[in-house]
């Protein structure tokens, strides 16, 4: 049975391996991308003194998915970076950890939990459309600055119950300013040779360190409003309040510490890909006039003279904007790449045999599924058209991403708002779009022209 050390692998330097080439220019994905033509579906990279594997092939990466969280778990130095924040949940639990938090999470995540929360999100997109209106038309909008708010206050009201009020107030210090210190230390950290902050804090490491202490403050509060309320028999109107419940109901004990837990790591996990998706989606908008064009008239139909959807129904019937957010994932994926890890010694499909894999080594997912990469096309995603590969941008087998919903309602509901409201338009005065990677993949150096066509 071949091993990983069979496997091909690129140039790469000695002792340091591949970690100067996939670090460079934060695109790691058009790397592993690139190396995957010259190499194949599955081939390896040195991580330092360590082997990981890299593949694209569906039945390694189904396998992968659906051996969570026995055979394979995310990779452990993501989780101990998330758990030393204080952010321990859902996100990052393995094993019976993850099935105990998973019970008691679902409930204020499922499809009939965020149908009551539509007013809130409702609420935010309005917010944000007439942020947008007061601008000049030919102004240049630092879109995604403006999504990152949006997506923040969401969740913010979706987990605590609490109204961040973000969207409205980009230049006014409050928590919604700091509260985005936290997943870009996870992102520090994940990427630095060496856990420096065990031994000391750098000025950005203590920032962090007051906004969780913030946040901190502000979910212990909730939480002990929760407690009444639920105590009280009131419905949950919140991820925290479900939490609660569970536990007052005979679940697992929930303690004010680990509420903070999995609230921080519902920030962290609930904030980024939404507001990339939505920031790639108006750049595709821009880019094709004629796809911005077919979501107006169709929103002219379904909205009228509404805004934007003021309930759940109305969203429904816009086929095409669902078809657009999903074309928009196909073609920049928020999330290209999942990092795993073997549990346990076992075997992969390779090829017509099967590759041995050690405790330990870890896997690199990749997510795209290579068709047309350069073409948007909406139309593939309708009734009727081919079937198209499905994506895994929220996982799949036990571990599928309980958050998937309501980020294709936020996606949906933002995607019908601007193009009903407005034109949208390039700005390439400083530049072209680029990209760069995180804990997802955003466009940088994004600026549009908003041109209102509705008062």
């Amino acid at each position: 049975m071949p091993t990983v050390a069979d496997l091909p692998e690129p140039p790469g330097l000695p002792v340091l391996g591949h970690g100067p080439a996939l670090a460079r220019g934060g695109t790691m994905h058009r790397t592993l991308y690139r190396w995957r033509k010259q190499f194949g579906s599955t081939y390896r990279v040195r991580l330092g003194p360590a082997s990981a594997v890299v593949t694209s092939a569906t039945d390694v990466i189904d396998m992968v998915l659906r051996e969570r969280p026995g055979t394979f778990r995310r990779a452990g130095y993501l989780s101990d970076v998330i758990d030393e924040l204080g952010g321990h949940g859902l996100f990052n639990a393995e094993g019976d950890d993850w099935r105990r938090l998973r019970r008691s999470a679902v409930p204020g995540l499922s499809v009939a939990s965020l149908r009551d929360a539509f007013a809130t999100m409702v609420r935010s997109t309005g917010r944000l459309r007439d942020q947008w209106k007061t601008g000049r038309p030919d102004e240049r909008v630092e879109v995604l600055d403006d999504l990152m708010r949006y997506t923040l206050e969401v969740i913010g009201s979706l987990t605590l119950g609490h109204d961040l009020d973000a969207v409205r107030r980009p230049q006014e210090d409050g928590l919604h300013q700091r509260l985005p210190l936290i997943a870009s230390t996870v992102v520090r950290r994940m990427y630095s040779p060496l856990p420096y902050w065990r031994l000391f804090r750098l000025p950005a490491d203590r920032r962090t360190d007051s906004a969780l202490a913030e946040a901190g403050e502000l979910i212990a509060e909730r939480y002990a409003d929760a407690r009444q309320r639920m105590s009280a028999s009131e419905a949950p109107t919140c991820y925290l309040d479900s939490l609660v419940k569970d536990s007052l109901d005979g679940g697992e004990p929930l303690m004010e510490r680990d509420a903070v837990g999995a609230v921080v790591n519902m920030l962290v996990a609930g904030e980024d890909n939404t507001a990339a998706q939505v920031a790639w989606a108006m750049y595709h908008l821009a880019s094709y006039p004629e796809v911005q064009a077919k979501v107006r008239a169709k929103t002219a139909d379904v909205l009228g003279d509404q805004p934007f959807p003021a309930d759940a129904a109305s969203l429904a019937r816009l086929s095409y904007v669902e078809a657009v957010a999903k074309e928009t994932t196909r073609v920049s994926p928020p999330s290209p790449y999942i990092i795993m890890e073997a549990a346990e010694d076992t075997a992969v499909p390779h090829g017509t045999e099967s590759l041995r894999v050690d405790a330990g080594t870890v896997l690199i997912l990749l997510l795209d599924d290579g068709t047309e990469p350069g073409q948007f096309r909406p139309e593939r995603h309708l009734p009727g058209a081919a079937p198209v590969p499905a994506s895994r941008q929220f996982g799949g087998g036990p571990r599928l991403c309980p958050g998937r919903n309501l980020a294709l309602i936020e996606s949906m509901l933002l995607i019908a708002m601007v193009c009903h409201n407005f034109t949208i338009e390039l700005d390439t005065s400083r530049g072209p779009v680029g990209e760069r990677v995180t804990l997802s993949v955003f466009p940088t150096n994004l600026g549009v022209r908003l041109r209102p066509h509705r008062s």
